[in-house]
């Protein structure tokens, strides 16, 4: 197989048996594995040999029809729990921001990226689900302008909150009993019209400084919150849909678009197909993007495709783990190009070091 163009950005999207509602039915696998440690582990040291260079964990308030036999895990505690056995990848959470508040948000991915040696990054995600609401009980469904708008505070209190920490701010001066220079923590006074937040935060900055923000998208009020985002996530589409996207991001400064496809592969497109027809019959997957049916060498030229449209890469969310993750290795770890990438994911993804606003304006 030849690819002429550079190595993509990949992530992998995992889930406990793979993104077919049926995945564990194809294995059959135990859903009680998807409470087992060992389980996730196991999945993440797969992506992490795939030449995943990041890997993202979903997180809801309610069950999914992949996920309504296993229960779900909160995705942040769960990335925190794997950053020790998988020393090279990005780490991306997701984070409802709907309902939740973005100050416990923000130290908890700070702790993250402390803990998995700045790795972490953050996906915000909304709802709009009656059911969901009802399980907080202070507000009503928000409409898709509201939900958009929220999320899109929700970032900027996140980012604000982490530089509201000097990088210097500890300064552990035991001759005079000073550990933190007050000075160098700042309150946000962040107002808006769904937060107000005057902080500072009670975790010290990320190591990332601010570690990558990656948004969804899901239609166009979404493109407002990816317009402040790190990374965009486009689902699958017809290429003139997916320039015509990747056109607008990159006139709203976005650094780095990658495509969201759910992948089914075998020996050949035929074989892949027939594994979906299969699935399809114990239960029908309802994909919010498009699907690709067949071999590992062709999804490689799919995605090698997307970055002549514009595209750094692609997230992948195999369609059963057990049968995908092994094929995704063959098909991308010729791209490593001798080695795999490392450093802090913001350096895996090739953004620019997060400057301090804080500081930034006391040295202006």
């Amino acid at each position: 197989m030849t690819v002429t163009t550079s190595r993509p950005v990949l992530g992998i999207a995992l889930e406990p048996f793979g993104w077919h509602p049926a995945a564990f039915a194809e294995v059959g696998a135990d859903p009680l594995e998807a409470t087992s440690a060992e389980h996730w582990v196991g999945l993440a040291r797969s992506a992490e040999v795939a030449a995943a260079d990041l890997v993202t964990f979903e997180d809801s308030f309610t069950l999914t029809a992949r996920d309504r036999l296993s229960g779900r895990f909160d995705a942040t505690l769960l990335a925190a729990r794997l950053a020790p056995s998988v020393p090279r990848i990005g780490l991306v959470p997701t984070v409802t921001a709907t309902h939740t508040e973005p100050f416990h948000a923000s130290k908890a991915i700070a702790t993250l990226d402390y803990v998995s040696g700045a790795r972490a990054g953050v996906l915000p995600a909304t709802t709009g689900a009656a059911a969901d609401a009802a399980l907080f009980g202070r507000k009503n469904p928000q409409a898709p302008a509201s939900r958009a708008e929220e999320a899109r505070e929700y970032v900027e209190v996140l980012r604000d909150l982490w530089d509201s920490w000097e990088d210097d701010a500890i300064i552990k001066d035991r001759a005079t009993g000073r550990f933190i220079d007050r000075d160098r923590l700042h309150y946000i006074d962040f107002q808006g019209e769904h937060f107000s937040v005057k902080g500072p935060s009670i975790t010290p900055r990320p190591p990332q400084g601010s570690p990558p923000v990656i948004v969804r998208v899901t239609g166009i009020e979404s493109e407002a919150v990816a317009a402040r985002a790190d990374v965009a996530i486009v689902p699958a589409a017809t290429d003139d849909a997916l320039v015509e996207t990747a056109s607008r991001l990159r006139s709203a400064g976005v650094p780095r678009l990658l495509v969201d496809v759910t992948v089914h592969l075998a020996d050949s497109e035929r074989t892949a197909l027939r594994r979906i027809e299969k699935l399809d019959r114990r239960e029908p997957a309802d994909d919010d993007t498009l699907v690709v049916a067949g071999t590992a060498e062709s999804l490689a030229r799919t995605v090698a495709r997307w970055q002549a449209l514009g595209f750094d890469g692609a997230r992948l969310r195999p369609g059963v783990n057990a049968v995908d993750l092994p094929r995704l290795r063959s098909a991308f770890t010729p791209l490593l190009q001798g080695s795999p990438r490392t450093g802090t994911l913001r350096e895996i993804l090739g953004l620019r070091p997060a400057v301090n606003r804080f500081a930034a304006v006391k040295g202006a």
